[in-house]
């Protein structure tokens, strides 16, 4: 694939990238600390601490070994399909069958007790997630619940996250690329209700601010920001204000922050100081209990980050001026952080910055572990 013509597509574009990384074998690791034993990195931190990719596309045929080897012990995973009630369901069963071979080294993480069980294992514990309601299928809530009975079917398969909105309006909530905000519909508001029933986490990483205060609003368990930035850093509504990450982090919630450069700096190059110095602000904004990470790439990287650039720019220019395109980019995603170690390459970043190891684990895995339990039971 040369490039990726518009942002809807960007995801089925990653996939590939994914796909042909796993056929290709592992990315290769950056630097010593990938060398290192799991109990060596971020300094003092215990070895059966959780590190975990908060939103990375994957396939279940992913080299797992390879992601452990990179220092992941889980990810928040989404599916890499196209967002219809048919195509979620497929999915969920060919990682159900993933899971259930004998020899998987995979684990589904429902709860926050199989997370745990998954790492005392030794396995990966994957979080399904869909970052797109519209694997709930046509609005009907006038007239009918198919679309909540949707979301219990894909409950009981192993879904335990969904973005309300991705890169297009939907059925239940406007995104943040969108001219108009619009907020919730109210199929929105009865979906944030049964999420919170079925102790699923609400994602609203590309919501509009509206749909996302609404939805904070509302929700009786924490909601999740899973990737993005911060707005006060790169002024773009794909990422988010900070009385949004107030709010969000108020009610128990955790941020992540992406490596998409693309809407971190404007400078020319991208590095991993710049995903630091917006998790230094959702620190000072929402706490250190409340701020996590997020590739928001494939499982070990992505193979040509040049061909994502290109696909990305190509994006900008077909939404000039629209939300979200307010630039042509001159990179598209942190180099550093494009390994399957990327989370050990931000824990060395982040003790530099003058991070204790203690607070680096949180950011790498601790706050969305107590995420996952708090609101998956």
């Amino acid at each position: 694939m040369k490039s990726t013509p518009t942002l809807s597509t960007r995801r089925t574009f990653l996939a590939q990238l994914a796909a042909s990384a796993t056929v290709a074998g592992a990315m290769p690791l950056h630097g010593a600390l990938s060398k290192a034993p799991l109990a060596g990195l971020a300094g003092s931190t215990p070895a059966n601490r959780p590190v975990i990719d908060c939103l990375t596309p994957a396939d279940p045929a992913f080299d797992v070994a390879a992601a452990r080897a990179g220092g992941m012990t889980a990810a928040i995973v989404d599916l890499t399909i196209e967002r219809t009630p048919p195509g979620a369901i497929e999915e969920l069963k060919r990682w159900q069958s993933a899971f259930a071979r004998p020899d998987s080294l995979l684990a589904c993480v429902r709860t926050g007790a199989d997370l745990q069980r998954a790492q005392d294992q030794g396995k990966f514990g994957v979080i399904l997630a869909c970052q797109s309601a519209t694997i709930l299928g046509v609005p009907s809530h006038s007239y009918s619940d198919t679309n909540l009975h949707k979301l219990r079917e894909f409950h009981e398969l192993g879904l335990r996250v969904l973005q309300l909105a991705h890169n297009d309006r939907n059925g239940v909530g406007d995104s943040s690329f969108e001219e108009h905000d619009a907020g919730l519909s109210r199929l929105g508001k009865a979906v944030v209700a049964t999420m919170n029933e079925l102790a699923m986490i609400i994602d609203l990483s590309h919501c509009s601010d509206n749909t996302t205060q609404q939805a904070i609003a509302l929700s009786t368990k924490p909601c999740a920001v899973t990737h993005a930035g911060c707005r006060a850093l790169y002024d773009t509504p794909r990422n988010k204000p900070d009385d949004l990450i107030r709010a969000l982090t108020k009610k128990g919630g955790v941020f992540g922050v992406y490596s998409m450069s693309i809407w971190l700096t404007r400078n020319p190059a991208s590095s991993v100081n710049d995903v630091i110095d917006h998790i230094d602000h959702a620190t000072k904004i929402g706490g250190i209990e409340h701020v996590a990470y997020a590739s928001d790439g494939p499982m070990l990287g992505v193979p040509n980050l040049e061909e994502e650039l290109t696909g990305m720019q190509e994006w900008a220019k077909r939404n000039a001026g629209l939300p979200g395109a307010e630039r042509i980019p001159t990179h598209a995603r942190v180099r550093e952080l494009n390994g399957a170690d990327r989370l050990m390459v931000l824990a060395d970043g982040l003790r530099k910055r003058g991070y204790a190891a203690d607070a680096v684990d949180k950011i790498i895995g601790g706050n969305m572990a107590r995420l996952i339990s708090e609101v998956c039971g």
